[in-house]
């Protein structure tokens, strides 16, 4: 398998993250995209703690929808 995926981390503090549009999935993922093209994956604990898990990067223009799709 060649898929390749990129990590990234940050420090004490996330990036900024300027929410332009939001998503729950399966109660408990909650995905958020923002102005700058960014999409950030949350897992939602039981205890509504919200803890991010990944940021994805690449669209080039704002993220103002998202839709849960079927594989």
């Amino acid at each position: 398998n060649s898929l390749v995926l990129p990590i990234v981390l940050w420090g004490r503090r996330a990036p900024t993250h300027c929410v332009s549009c939001l998503l729950l999935v399966d109660g408990s993922v909650i995905v958020t995209g923002c102005h700058d093209g960014q999409i950030c994956l949350w897992d939602l604990a039981p205890d509504l703690q919200i803890n991010p898990r990944a940021l994805l990067f690449g669209h080039t223009a704002s993220v103002t929808c998202l839709s849960k799709a079927s594989a």
